[in-house]
């Protein structure tokens, strides 16, 4: 997609300067520009085109609404870097962003690429809010410019298995078996880590865990090796395409026993968009849409304006995205400056609150930790049923009764 400008100020950009990293406000800034590093085409492609077009509505909101009012209304301007789902593009992607005098840079939805991203930025002391990759080493490196806007591995392995424990309860499972299967990346890995750890006091018993290549491209026999196994649990650690693969070879190919199916990298709004009712049945993350429990209003004026521009529903990382967007402006507001370092400071003090661009039911605020993770980050895991995604975690904002996987 190339690198492309959610505002036409470049020329105004061009002239104005950044402030150093004294906090001291620019003089005269008419624009401040930060950097998307993400997935904008090959496999993860799935997530990180919908997190772009969540922040572009993040940004049109914002300039409409006046830009970065302590900047005297500098409009935000938003430049895209595609690391083409490829890992190694992390680091000269990040290098690319970099040079372009970006104030501050968020995105990104495979681990590997998110940790080669951010060695670069934090020499260059450019703060960054990881979107989508999950690993706890991107924030136990302990870079003082990164944000983890999602869950780590370990939250995210904790979140699961409380879906799992409550769909097998759900279908009448009294003992509960799992096969697994993971992408052999630092987001499957570290998944797998976890989630065995927080296991290991909930009885789940493990038959069998197989991992396959990053750039697996058919599914088939990973697909038969999992419902050939004995296994009512079937969990896939896995990114959007694998777990789009997997529902299709399971409803055609390779029927699996399992009465409960996870996949945990796969996102509903997509796996349905194309599948319909053939994904009945399984887990994956779920997608706000009007009408859930607890949604503050912001929630809607944003899905009517995605719905208008984009002609499709967002999805759980259009969310992500358009809330990384909201942190940096909110931080560009407190530190009064475009410097990186005031931005990497004043992030770590803002809060995000329902009113102030949260657009999630729970929790009803978002800020980070010392160490840059979300003290409470989202997390909705729905079904599919009648081939529309419903949510079933947390409970609170439950739509649907849990039923076992139809395919």
């Amino acid at each position: 997609m190339g690198a492309v400008t959610v505002a036409a100020l470049l020329a105004a950009a061009a002239c104005s300067s950044s402030s150093s990293s004294t906090g001291k406000t620019t003089p005269h800034v008419s624009s401040v520009t930060i950097g998307e590093v993400t997935d904008l085409s090959g496999v993860a492609s799935a997530y990180g085109v919908p997190e772009n077009q969540g922040a572009q509505i993040a940004v049109q909101q914002i300039n409409a609404a006046g830009g970065i009012k302590s900047l005297g209304g500098a409009k935000l301007v938003l430049k895209t870097f595609d690391t083409a789902s490829n890992p190694d593009n992390g680091q000269t992607e990040a290098s690319d962003a970099v040079s372009a005098k970006v104030s501050a840079v968020f995105g990104g939805e495979i681990s590997d690429t998110v940790l080669a991203g951010i060695n670069v930025t934090q020499r260059a002391g450019v703060p960054w809010v990881d979107v989508g990759g999950t690993a706890n080493e991107i924030h136990e490196r302990g870079y003082s410019t990164v944000f983890q806007m999602t869950h780590d591995s370990t939250q995210f392995a904790t979140e699961w298995l409380d879906v799992a424990k409550l769909a097998a309860q759900k279908v009448g499972i009294t003992s509960p078996t799992v096969a697994i299967a993971y992408s052999e990346s630092s987001y499957g890995e570290e998944l797998l880590s976890a989630f065995n750890t927080a296991n290991a006091s909930a009885g789940m018993k493990v038959v069998t865990s197989f991992g396959y290549p990053l750039t697996t491209t058919d599914f088939s026999s990973v697909a038969a090796r999992l419902a050939a196994s004995s296994a009512n649990v079937i969990f896939n650690m896995g990114y959007p395409a694998d777990g789009l693969a997997l529902a299709k070879l399971f409803a055609t190919q390779s029927k699996p026993k399992a009465k409960v199916i996870l996949l945990a990298g796969s996102d509903a709004e997509d796996v349905t968009g194309q599948l319909k009712t053939q994904a009945n049945g399984t887990f994956m993350n779920g997608d706000l849409a009007p009408g859930v429990t607890g949604l503050p209003a912001a929630f809607s004026s944003f899905y009517q304006q995605y719905e208008a521009k984009f002609h499709s529903a967002p999805n759980s990382q259009s969310n992500a995205g358009y809330v990384a967007v909201r942190f940096i402006a909110a931080a560009l507001e407190k530190a009064k400056s475009t410097s990186p370092a005031a931005v990497a400071t004043a992030l770590h003090a803002v809060t995000l609150t329902q009113s102030t661009g949260n657009i999630y039911p729970e929790p009803t605020t978002l800020s980070f930790a010392s160490d840059g993770t979300l003290k409470e980050a989202p997390f909705y895991a729905a079904q599919i049923v009648g081939g529309v995604g419903k949510l079933v975690y947390p409970t609170s904002v439950s739509e649907t009764t849990i039923t076992p996987y139809s395919g």
